[in-house]
């Protein structure tokens, strides 16, 4: 039995599974501490196997990585199908893997769009339907998608590819809970704005850049991968059983404040 601190488990996740895409940097390495850290044991996905390891080796030593690159048509069933071999099932699927393009519209080839399609839609619209079959037939789990505040609310110049794919992350969140939702499966996204990544570091590594961008957030400053791994956390615990298709804005105020 879970310790509780006023009845709220230390370990909501305590004897379950969870799946984390892009495990092995940025985010996704905050998120799979926080999932390891309230009781989840993981598999971790990504491209670079090397990356992979050296994220596993910090967390729990039953932690297991899919060396992978979603955007190929196959891998997304074959990495579900994978994980719940190794694990013997699922209860949490984290859909983190995405890239960036900000290659201006007119320039833009088809290869760049489909690419980009392939990881940041198509990956995790199959691995969700994928993981939601097997959930609901072990009675319900919870798929949590990284969506982005560009090409959600706000965009910018020569984002429209990747704004799009963003965008459609949303429209993939709440097709799927409208589909399982009756089955116990929950979906969720997570939206962050600027956060501090391997992506974002050119922005972290210009004090100008930074400090220009941090004006515009109401709460002053850009955010840090463990603030959105918290919001994962979240959604995939019970704390969050009645909460699904819904899009959370971890933005530090960035979508919804004038400043």
């Amino acid at each position: 039995m879970n310790e509780e601190i006023e009845g709220i488990p230390t370990r909501p996740l305590a004897g379950k599974t969870a799946v984390v895409t892009g495990g092995g940097r940025g985010i996704g390495v905050s998120i799979a501490t926080l999932l390891a850290r309230a009781g989840a044991r993981l598999a971790l996905v990504g491209r670079n196997e090397d990356s992979l390891r050296a994220a596993a080796e910090k967390l729990p030593k039953d932690t297991e990585i899919i060396p992978a690159d979603l955007s190929q048509p196959d891998a997304p069933a074959a990495v579900m199908d994978i994980a719940v071999q190794r694990l013997d099932h699922v209860d949490v699927l984290v859909n983190n893997a995405g890239a960036e393009n900000f290659t201006a519209s007119h320039e833009l080839t088809a290869q760049e769009a489909d690419e980009l399609w392939a990881l940041n839609g198509r990956a995790p619209l199959l691995l969700g339907g994928r993981a939601a079959t097997h959930m609901a037939a072990i009675g319900g789990g919870s798929i949590v998608n990284l969506s982005s505040a560009i090409g959600s609310e706000r965009s910018m110049a020569n984002q429209s590819l990747y704004a799009a794919t963003k965008g459609g992350v949303d429209g993939i969140t709440r097709s799927l809970a409208a589909e399982w939702g009756r089955k116990g499966v929950r979906v969720n996204a997570v939206r962050p704005a600027v956060t501090r990544s391997d992506m974002s570091a050119p922005i972290f590594a210009d004090p100008e850049i930074q400090g220009a961008l941090s004006a515009q957030y109401a709460l002053g400053r850009l955010g840090e991968p463990e603030e959105i791994a918290q919001a994962v956390l979240f959604f995939a615990t019970p704390a969050s059983s009645y909460v699904t298709g819904q899009i959370l804005s971890v933005d530090g105020g960035w979508m919804s404040a004038q400043v």
